[in-house]
């Protein structure tokens, strides 16, 4: 008999999932406004104390927002870490704006601050910065945002992977001026489809919204002077995330115990762990692993063999073919953990011999 399919990170479901969505449809609330919309918001802002959060149909489109409304246009630089999804780089080139590339730092994995700091001494000012928290794992993100107000510059953060996550005792999405949340199906928790842009100053909800939902003038019939999109977060899924919302903390501590039975089983066998901080809370939302002497690629083939899903870590931007015309600045940092690294299995539905069925390919190689 097959062995049953270890995924990397599935949902988690139960009956309050069920009976929040079951709310929502008996509410009538269905298309993209009502009462569950609006308590997602607010119990996100309560929960985690971001200022204004919106819900939106994806991490990318509340990336995409971000862009928007921090003014970012054709020909304009924004400074980005290389170590993290296309979805960054897309977002941009929505707007044909100019990435440039920064490395990581070595024991941080994000944006290097001072490689950032290095650019700016050389070059103009970018527009903007968008700084990743790549897995989760808080970026040096107070070092970044100490520069950028130095200088003037737009902070975004990526939170898609991180939400949970803090640094210094404060969520992480909370310190730039724009922040995108992901609610994907593999993430820590999940709305189906769905994301959330977050923003600091006061009014910056109302803008946000206004072009999330096709820019429509105040008029009694449908005007538009300028371009808007369809991103507003449907209220049904906004149901599924408050059902999510309600188990958080019980998510959070199964992904931690999960992390650190790794941790434990592979104490010897040579495979290394992201290692944090005391600024840090890391969400553990998957756990990512340094193999060395092994390529990721084998790696790979292996647990395919035992039915096993893992994934290669991301390919840095500056590597990626549709941004091969960019600058980078360094890379190194970055290529050698794509060329190192795996993530492992971390669905809160695992059980200990699941674990176990995992250690057990690393240890084999």
């Amino acid at each position: 008999m097959s062995k049953s399919r270890i995924y990397l990170s599935p949902p988690y479901t139960d009956f309050s999932d069920l009976d929040a969505i079951s709310d929502a449809i008996k509410s009538g609330w269905i298309a993209p406004i009502g009462p569950q919309l609006n308590q997602f918001e607010e119990q996100l802002s309560s929960q985690f104390g971001f200022s204004n959060v919106l819900g939106v149909t994806s991490g990318t489109s509340a990336l995409h927002l971000s862009i928007r409304l921090a003014g970012i246009q054709q020909g304009d630089k924004v400074l980005v870490g290389t170590f993290t999804f296309i979805a960054v780089a897309n977002a941009l080139l929505y707007e044909r704006a100019v990435p440039v590339f920064i490395d990581s730092d070595e024991d941080n994995w994000n944006m290097s601050p001072e490689l950032f700091r290095d650019y700016l001494s050389k070059h103009e000012k970018p527009k903007a910065v968008i700084a990743t928290h790549i897995f989760g794992i808080p970026a040096r993100i107070t070092e970044i945002k100490s520069i950028c107000d130095e200088y003037d510059i737009i902070l975004i953060e990526d939170a898609a992977e991180a939400l949970g996550s803090k640094y210094q005792d404060r969520s992480v999405g909370s310190f730039g001026k724009y922040a995108a949340l992901s609610f994907n199906g593999n993430k820590i928790i999940t709305t189906s489809g769905g994301g959330a842009l977050l923003c600091q100053e006061s009014g910056c909800r109302e803008r946000a919204l206004f072009v999330a939902t096709q820019s429509k003038d105040d008029a009694d019939h449908f005007s538009h002077s300028e371009m808007g999109f369809n991103y507003r977060m449907s209220n049904l899924l906004a149901g599924l995330g408050l059902g999510q919302l309600s188990k958080f903390d019980w998510i959070l501590q199964r992904k931690f115990d999960i992390h650190h039975a790794y941790r434990q089983k592979l104490e010897k066998s040579g495979v290394k762990f992201y290692e944090e901080t005391p600024d840090q809370y890391f969400n553990h939302w998957i756990t990512p692993a340094i193999i060395d002497g092994v390529h990721p690629s084998d790696v790979l083939k292996k647990f395919q063999e035992q039915n096993i899903e893992v994934r290669r870590f991301w390919k840095p931007l500056h590597l990626q073919p549709l941004c091969a015309k960019y600058d980078s600045i360094g890379g190194e940092v970055a290529s050698n953990l794509f060329e190192t690294g795996i993530c492992l299995p971390g669905g809160v539905g695992m059980t200990e011999e699941d674990v176990e069925r995992v250690c057990s390919v690393l240890l084999s190689l």
